[in-house]
């Protein structure tokens, strides 16, 4: 819900980065989340830079 909100917040960009390890316990709650949102990351992305490539 909160990226929902985010939306509607002109000049502001959400973005989550899971651990990875809430795959295990929330893998349905990630699973809807991913099919819909546009920005949501893990920590090896964000190792990777994927920040400077998404908020330029």
């Amino acid at each position: 819900m909160i990226s929902e909100e985010a939306k509607k917040v002109e000049g502001f960009e959400f973005a989550w980065f899971t651990d990875g390890i809430g795959w295990f316990s929330a893998k349905n709650n990630l699973k809807e989340t991913f099919d819909v949102m546009e920005n949501l990351y893990n920590i090896n992305d964000m190792k990777n830079g994927i920040m400077k490539e998404v908020f330029k």
